[in-house]
């Protein structure tokens, strides 16, 4: 900033003292004067006001350009396409493919049930449906001759008992009541004997049979305690000698068998191979004889061939031709070595002899260290048994010497009540076959004859209609339970509907599943809800572009459109706001939900305007007006405006591109301090704020 400081007029003698003074004396007085007052004025303003401010002008072109208006607000990232995959059905989780983060594709299987209840249920369905055609074609069959057969021997059955009936009981009826009747007066009287037996005492042959079974429960305990002092006194030395002959006779089988596999595995020695070549041309010379003699009896000498037929001739030869075949395979066979399965029967033999070996020496070595703990627990069990047994014997010799018990008694009067019982039942059974048929068996007999009669006249006619059409109703209940249960079992498994990334794993496999098991969500197709302003909302529609920026991932600015405005607002302490929603056009690989993010939405633009700043435009009465700077000078003009921003009005008429209109702008002089000369007090920089 420059200061000017006006110089007054002097006065005639002030004039000319001044100049008088030399030059030099003059300059430095004119220093000082000024330097006193930039330092009272430095001084008036620290002291005075901390700031002042003064307006100074500023002048900005008129230009073309577009006048957008603009919505701001700020929102979250939301997946436009998102899905929470859910069982239509409870149950067991038994795979589960995927984890938190995956990326997936259009479907994959992500997860599956426990099937097995619902294949059960496909297979009982399967099932019923046969049973059900079945059924249906066997209703349209009709039935067979042999069911027809069947059917009418039921009724002849059911006729013939009923005539039967009406007839009476023959005498073979009569006959067995009677029978039946005697058999149940002898079971009386055997019952009544037994009683009386008891009431009488216990026989002496039943005392005899007693004491022998006690004498040999005696004999029985005699014979397991030996064995059980036998056991533990522990093994002799005959047992010993035994034990120790059959491990000597192992280690010799066993040494055998191991001398077999170690000749097996060595091969055929020289004498095996010379021998055997030798029989292959000792059986080549048979060949060559038998075949000249043949060949002898072809050409007719059958003499000279020592032959007595063509027939024995050739039988010589096949023999020949056999043994020779067999010589030579022979020979190969010991050339090529020891076959698999010689090798694999001797190392058998070793592996058996072997195992015979140890069990003899762990025999042996069990005897030595005496009888084991189970030994003496069985022996001394058996010797429990027969003590038990004796016991048994004996108590049972006591009561029959003692005499009946009262339960005794009890059971054998009872025995005679339950035959009693009986005879009387056969009794009346007798009586009712002399007394002729009652009323409800002759009732019986009729219904049973009534049914026989309708299932012979069923299967003899051609089916009903409405037998068919339930038989066909069932069917298609049955195909329909069989879909459901496919279905069910189909829906076991939870695939992807889509490509995207898995966002939540609910369960873990082996847990009882309900709801949400997997969380897909498309990175692709995200956008970003934002709620606006009860002021803003009227100005936002579907289709506006907007801008979206991120405080997370800054230098990233996306370009999109509003998809989507809520028609209805909501209140929350007093302020209603709206949401609106806006869809990225080309989103990033990832853009992670709920990440926040900032809008700017077009709500009008015009391109190729003139464009003012707002604070150059000002009313004047019923004008509206701009200071537009010509030359050094400004000029007011009245001007015609269209839309406007936040920032810019739009100029229809009044100025041209390239008129400098003027707007107000603030100075603000701040004071400075310990300025060198200056004792702390001194001038300060100028600081200059445009008011945008």
């Amino acid at each position: 900033m420059r200061v000017d400081v006006p110089i007054g007029r002097r006065t005639g003698g002030e004039a000319s003292a001044l100049r008088r003074l030399p030059f030099r004396r003059l300059s430095v007085l004119l220093a000082a004067i000024l330097l006193s007052m930039a330092a009272g004025y430095v001084g008036y303003h620290r002291y005075a006001a901390a700031t002042q401010t003064v307006a100074v002008p500023q002048a900005v072109p008129v230009r073309t350009g577009s006048l957008v208006s603009t919505v701001t607000a700020t929102g979250n990232v939301v997946a436009a396409r998102q899905a929470k995959l859910s069982f239509p059905a409870s149950g067991k989780l038994a795979e589960l493919n995927v984890a938190v983060g995956d990326s997936v594709k259009a479907g994959q299987q992500l997860a599956k049930l426990d099937t097995q209840a619902l294949e059960i249920k496909v297979a009982q369905a399967e099932s019923d449906l046969k049973t059900s055609q079945t059924k249906l074609q066997q209703l349209k069959d009709g039935a067979t001759q042999e069911e027809i057969a069947a059917a009418q021997a039921a009724y002849d059955a059911a006729t013939a008992k009923y005539k039967e009936l009406m007839a009476g009981p023959t005498a073979a009826d009569r006959q067995a009541a009677q029978t039946a009747l005697d058999q149940a007066n002898a079971t009386l009287a055997a019952a009544q004997a037994k009683l009386d037996q008891l009431k009488a005492g216990p026989a002496q042959a039943d005392v005899v049979a007693a004491q022998s079974a006690v004498d040999q429960a005696k004999a029985n305990l005699a014979a397991a305690q030996a064995k059980l002092d036998q056991v533990k006194a522990g093994p002799t030395q005959a047992d010993l000698a035994a034990a120790q002959s059959a491990v000597d006779s192992a280690a010799a089988n066993l040494k055998s068998s191991q001398a077999k596999l170690d000749q097996v595995k060595a091969g055929p020695t020289q004498a095996d191979l010379a021998a055997a070549q030798s029989a292959v041309d000792q059986a080549k010379a048979a060949l060559a004889s038998a075949e000249d003699r043949y060949q002898m009896a072809q050409n007719g000498n059958l003499q000279e061939a020592g032959g007595t037929s063509n027939s024995a001739l050739q039988q010589a030869y096949d023999s020949a031709k056999s043994n020779y075949d067999a010589a030579v395979q022979k020979l190969q066979q010991l050339q090529a070595g020891p076959l698999p399965a010689d090798l694999q029967a001797a190392q058998s033999a070793v592996d058996s002899a072997q195992a015979s070996y140890n069990a003899a020496v762990a025999k042996l070595n069990d005897l030595k260290k005496g009888p084991l703990p189970s030994d003496v627990a069985a022996a001394q069990s058996a010797v429990d048994s027969a003590q038990a047994t004796l016991a048994s014997a004996q108590a049972k010799l006591d009561q029959l010497n003692a005499g009946p018990t009262d339960a005794d008694l009890v059971a054998a009067q009872t025995a005679v009540d339950s035959a009693k019982s009986n005879v009387a039942s056969a009794q009346a059974k007798l009586n009712d076959l002399l007394a002729g048929p009652k009323a409800s068996d002759v009732q019986s007999a009729q219904s049973a004859l009534a049914s026989a009669k309708a299932d012979l006249a069923a299967k003899s006619s051609p089916p009903k209609v409405t037998d068919l059409a339930l038989a066909q109703e069932t069917v298609t209940q049955s195909e329909l339970s069989l879909k459901q249960a496919q279905l069910d079992l189909q829906n076991a498994t939870l695939v992807a509907p889509f490509d995207g990334l898995v966002a939540a794993v609910s369960f873990n496999v082996g847990e009882q599943v309900s709801g949400p098991v997997v969380t897909l969500v498309d990175p692709k197709s995200a956008r970003i809800d934002a709620t606006v302003d009860e002021s803003d909302v009227a100005k936002l529609a579907v289709g506006q572009p907007a801008t979206v920026t991120f405080d997370a991932l800054p230098g990233t600015t996306l370009q999109g459109r509003v998809i989507a405005v809520a028609p209805s607002g909501t209140t929350t302490q007093g302020v209603v706001s709206y949401q609106v929603s806006v869809g990225v056009d080309s989103p990033p690989k990832m853009l992670p939900a709920g990440m926040s993010a900032s809008l700017s939405i077009e709500t009008n633009r015009k391109d190729g305007v003139l464009l003012v700043p707002n604070r150059a435009v000002r009313t004047q009465g019923r004008n509206r007006v701009v200071d537009v700077l010509v030359g050094d000078k400004t000029e007011t003009r009245t001007v015609q405006v269209g839309d406007s921003n936040d920032q810019f009005t739009e100029i229809t008429s009044g100025l041209k591109e390239g008129d400098q209109v003027v707007i107000p702008t603030t100075s603000t002089t701040q004071p400075r301090t310990n300025v060198p000369g200056f004792g702390g007090m001194g001038g300060g920089p100028v600081m200059i704020r445009n008011g945008r």
